[in-house]
């Protein structure tokens, strides 16, 4: 690791902005051994350590097969085409990778022809869509999705053509030989080091578990990186799902394969899949019209309508029957006679939900109506199931809530684990000041004003430049119009735009402001003077009313915890640092965190929130701030 990451090392040698950082031999340290010796190894890097080299030139020296897992597939790709090509340049090991996506982001080739041949599409815009496509088809090596750079992300025509576990008939597909995802798995099976995302990785997890087969390839070790979205990720694969998109598809396909097939008792099956299609609507659609009410709620305090769910489930039941006394029976009408009575299986626990072992809940999002059951608990999952057979290695810039890991390590069942926290080599001091203003109670009704009048002053001393970050849609709207005309500078807002075009005008327009919440809170990386100011609103509490909070409060009441204390603090501890985290990018970044929420002065929780704040100058009052270009 010394010849490697020293002053005068390997890194050093080829890499002309190369800095030589302590905390990245430190952890690069920390992970050989971990790898020589197995277990866990828990790592808080902070933003600018460079854990991504730091943990990848260890696992190539170990020979180990690993798998890399990340949260988001931007940093995938990052890793993918950017650090091991560089590694495979420079550090003398010949060494393999390979890169796997979830199913969704490629292209299945059958289903592309069947769409084709009969494209069930409704208007102009989807059918150039499908051309698109089609022409994209007959060049790509990868049938990654990402290519298809002109292809709307809402288009609903990449649903009738990519890979799904539904549909696909693995070696039995007479489109085998031209398959991308068993391509790929084929380089994966050689390859050393295995880039996934944390989706895939439980997807593949949740299959070996269950005894139903694999995605991945057999490893030895894995290191997981923004591992502090492990825990939902797990939870989700861990559980099952049955959304209305699933229905469509179902009939969907099963009217493409009758068109094929022509079987004798084909006007019978129309007549069901007519049925069970309009039965679905009206079983989702009722949960359309609660959507500018309530975007998540608990099956329990609202289940599903049972007569309406009754219908589909009789339907489901009704087309499994039909298809599978197909004689003879076609594996193609096997296969979908199987998704009709797992459909049938996974709707019919969703709609009882009185399992404890699961959170039930529902979401609409977008156009998709969710009904879910997340596991309530992974962390006896993951002892199981990945512990015993695997080294792991967890890292993120923030695992710890006030320097304390017993948090997160509970969440995952760690246990005896090294744990490490590595500052960020960052000049907190010199490079960003906290801005604390005497604020009203956030649950007061002059709160949305005293905000609005802060964030005028603060946005136009750094002459725009701002993401503001909202703990709620309700807050960013409130704020939104207590701003209008009263800046000289662009205001962006979540909502209208994709989130990846709204990031790339907020970097292009250098003084533009940003007003997001949610998904934009992690995983925005904007280096340089476009963003000069984080502002947030609130301390990020998941809401009690949130189906999945909820349900992890009630669970830790019953075993006699204080959820507030053990769960709820260390959670918005957490969420407040990846916030703030968006600030500081680079070692020439600079920059104002403006904390909106007097409760961190005025609660004692306050304190742990105090002490989880990066190592810059603390000022209460406007006029103390400095800001020079």
């Amino acid at each position: 690791m010394e010849e490697v990451f020293a002053p005068g090392g390997l890194l050093a040698q080829h890499l002309g902005d190369y800095e030589h950082r302590p905390e990245q031999a430190q952890m690069a340290t920390a992970v050989r051994e971990t790898l020589k010796n197995g277990g866990q190894l828990v790592v808080e890097a902070g933003t600018g350590t460079g854990k991504t080299l730091a943990y990848l030139v260890p696992a190539v020296h170990s020979g180990l097969q690993v798998v890399v897992s990340t949260g988001t597939r931007n940093l995938q790709e990052q890793i993918f085409f950017r650090d091991i090509p560089l590694l495979q340049r420079y550090l003398g090991i010949p060494f393999s990778a390979a890169m796997l996506k979830g199913r969704s982001n490629y292209l299945c080739p059958l289903r592309l022809k069947k769409s084709s041949q009969m494209p069930l599409i409704s208007n102009g815009r989807d059918t150039k869509h499908l051309d698109l496509i089609y022409e994209w088809a007959q060049t790509t090596q990868t049938g990654d999705r990402a290519e298809l750079t002109k292809l709307p992300e809402d288009s609903p025509v990449w649903a009738q053509v990519c890979s799904t576990t539904d549909f696909c008939a693995g070696q039995k597909c007479p489109r085998a030989t031209d398959c991308f995802i068993g391509r790929l798995r084929k380089e994966a099976e050689k390859a050393q080091v295995v880039v996934v995302n944390h989706h895939l990785f439980f997807a593949d997890l949740a299959l070996r578990e269950r005894r139903a087969g694999s995605v991945l390839p057999d490893y030895q070790a894995v290191v997981f990186d923004e591992a502090h979205e492990v825990e939902e990720t797990a939870a989700q694969y861990f559980g099952f799902a049955v959304s209305n998109y699933r229905l469509e598809e179902l009939v969907r396909d099963t009217m493409r394969e009758l068109d094929d097939l022509k079987p004798p008792n084909r006007p019978e099956l129309l007549r069901d899949l007519d049925a069970l299609d309009t039965r679905a609507k009206n079983f989702f659609g009722r949960y359309r019209r609660q959507e500018g009410e309530e975007r998540r709620w608990s099956l329990k305090e609202h289940p599903p309508d049972a007569e309406a769910g009754q219908y589909v489930l009789d339907s489901l039941a009704l087309l499994d029957t039909r298809l599978g006394s197909l004689d003879p029976l076609p594996d193609s009408a096997r296969l979908l006679a199987h998704r009709a009575f797992s459909l049938r299986e996974e709707m019919a626990k969703l709609m009882a939900h009185d399992n404890d072992d699961f959170i039930f809940w529902g979401e609409v999002r977008g156009k998709g109506v969710f009904l879910n059951a997340s596991s309530m608990d992974v962390a006896p999952l993951l002892k199981n199931a990945l512990y015993g057979s695997a080294t792991t290695i967890f890292t993120s810039a923030t695992l710890a809530a006030g320097g304390d890991f017993s948090f997160f390590c509970s969440r995952l069942g760690i246990e005896n684990a090294r744990t490490m926290a590595l500052p960020s080599p960052f000049d907190y001091a010199t490079q960003a000041a906290i801005y604390l203003p005497h604020m009203p109670d956030p649950k007061s009704p002059a709160f949305f004003d005293a905000l609005a009048e802060e964030a005028v002053k603060v946005i136009t001393l750094v002459k725009g430049r701002t993401l503001f970050l909202f703990t709620s849609f309700k807050g960013m709207y409130e704020t939104r119009k207590r701003l209008e005309g009263r800046l000289p500078y662009t205001l962006l807002m979540q909502g209208e735009g994709a989130r990846h075009a709204l990031l790339d005008r907020f970097r292009d327009e250098v003084d533009s402001v940003l007003l997001a919440t949610s998904s934009f809170w992690q995983g925005v990386d904007v280096k340089g003077e476009a963003l000069s100011c984080v502002i947030i609103d609130r301390l990020p509490f998941s809401s009690p009313g949130d189906p999945i909070t909820s349900a992890r409060i009630e669970r830790i009441k019953k075993n006699g915890g204080k959820p507030f204390v053990d769960y709820q603090v260390p959670e918005a501890v957490l969420a407040l640092r990846q916030g703030i985290g968006r600030l500081i990018r680079h070692r020439t970044d600079r920059g104002i965190m403006m904390l909106a929420d007097s409760r961190l002065r005025t609660k004692g929780y306050g304190k742990t929130f105090l002490s989880s704040l990066p190592p810059a100058p603390v000022v209460d009052k406007f006029e103390r701030l400095r800001w020079e270009e």
